[in-house]
């Protein structure tokens, strides 16, 4: 029989927070890959931009529900055999999707094959959550959420942009998801020397440790600052939707293939990665939930920006990667807001009931980008996410002072 932690363990020794960043870097993939490697080609091959958008949206569908199945990775095989399993399953979609021709009617295709792959990758995030969690003293999580949200979003960026070029370079398109499936197995060596998370249940049976995580969630949301999380986690701000969809849209500044490569990759990975950082900083100099409505009111901005550039490839450089910049600022404020509040239980069910409506509503902005872009091209695109952000920020200023529910118990 397991039983919960007794408190007379000792505490794993700390490890450097760089660690969840490479560890988490092979889920950031699974959606760096789609969006901005195969949204490009896509493009080049005659394909909607509104069809990308749906194949895109995949990822976001995946990482929308993991929620539901969140309890499996905290309560059934070990955090380390999860990832392990999960990368294996992700190398070979990697590998399924770069071997394929894209075209229009291959697109139901890909969308399996993407939407498959993304519902392995959620495992690499239940298991990195868990282990950052019980492997991050509580005083370095803010850090711990900064380097996690590094890994991932720099591998939404410099991840896509590599696989682009990797597909453009290398003598046949299956070899550059061969050496993805490479850099995921290179991750995981930051396996090594974590510590795996006690279990803190006594029910063997999965249905009652299912439960158990899900009164765990329930108790959460009965305070007030979960609910105020569970708010701007279902708001459309933040949600970077746009910078899914620039691979697609890269014609129109007239940008070359190595130029989105290196701007979306290398180039926004950096932005994004430095905007994590700024991020976490500022969300830990104010209340965090209002650090994380300052990103998105960047992001708002942003939008503008790209808007009103130079139709050119230095407008579609510097425009983009400002945006970029504001998607990470995003992603590691709300991280920090929802690790301040989610406790040492059950970790996995409940970091990403905030991160998969996060992720819903993202992949609702998505799609309405990629409507709005069919029918008023980039610019009403454009004006569609910055109305919709604005709108949001709007009714969360109005809401979150009304907002009543049980003190934040540490």
């Amino acid at each position: 029989m397991e039983h919960s932690d007794t408190g007379l363990e000792p505490a794993p020794r700390t490890r450097h927070p760089w660690v969840w960043a490479l560890l988490y870097f092979p889920f950031g993939l699974t959606f760096g890959f789609p969006s901005i490697a195969l949204g490009y080609l896509a493009s080049r091959a005659g394909v909607p931009v509104s069809a990308i958008a749906g194949v895109v949206g995949m990822t976001w569908l995946a990482s929308g529900w993991k929620f539901t199945w969140a309890p499996l990775g905290d309560y059934t095989l070990s955090r380390k055999r999860w990832y392990l399993i999960a990368i294996t399953l992700v190398s070979i979609g990697f590998v399924a999707m770069s071997s394929l021709p894209i075209e229009p009617a291959t697109v139901p295709i890909f969308s399996a094959i993407v939407l498959a792959t993304s519902l392995a990758g959620t495992f690499i995030a239940f298991a990195t959550e868990g282990l950052m969690t019980h492997n991050s003293p509580p005083a370095t999580r803010g850090r711990s959420g900064g380097w996690f949200q590094s890994g991932n979003q720099f591998a939404q960026t410099a991840g896509g942009g590599l696989g682009l070029w990797l597909i453009k370079h290398l003598p046949q398109p299956w070899m550059a998801g061969a050496a993805l499936a490479g850099v995921l197995w290179l991750c995981s060596l930051g396996l090594i020397g974590l510590e795996e998370p006690p279990r803190h249940t006594r029910h063997p049976s999965p249905l009652a440790r299912a439960g158990e995580a899900w009164r765990e969630l329930v108790a959460l949301l009965r305070q007030r600052a979960g609910r105020i999380a569970l708010i701007l986690a279902i708001l459309p701000i933040g949600t970077g939707a746009a910078q899914a969809l620039f691979g697609s849209v890269a014609g129109e500044w007239r940008a070359s293939a190595d130029t989105v490569a290196i701007v979306l990759g290398l180039g926004g990975g950096l932005a994004i990665v430095a905007g994590c950082f700024v991020g976490g900083v500022i969300a830990d100099r104010m209340a965090r939930p209002a650090s994380y409505a300052l990103a998105c009111a960047l992001g708002v901005l942003a939008c503008a920006g790209i808007a009103f550039s130079p139709r050119n490839e230095l407008g579609y450089t510097i425009s983009t990667l400002f945006y970029t910049f504001t998607v990470g600022m995003a992603a590691s404020t709300f991280t920090a807001m929802v690790l301040a509040i989610i406790g040492d239980t059950a970790a996995a069910t409940k970091i990403n009931l905030f991160f998969a409506l996060n992720t819903l509503f993202s992949l609702g902005m998505l799609r309405a980008n990629g409507w709005a872009h069919d029918r008023w091209h980039t610019n009403g695109m454009l004006a569609t996410e910055a109305l919709v952000g604005v709108a949001a920020l709007l009714l969360f200023a109005a809401l979150a002072p009304r907002v009543r529910g049980e003190l934040l118990t540490e």
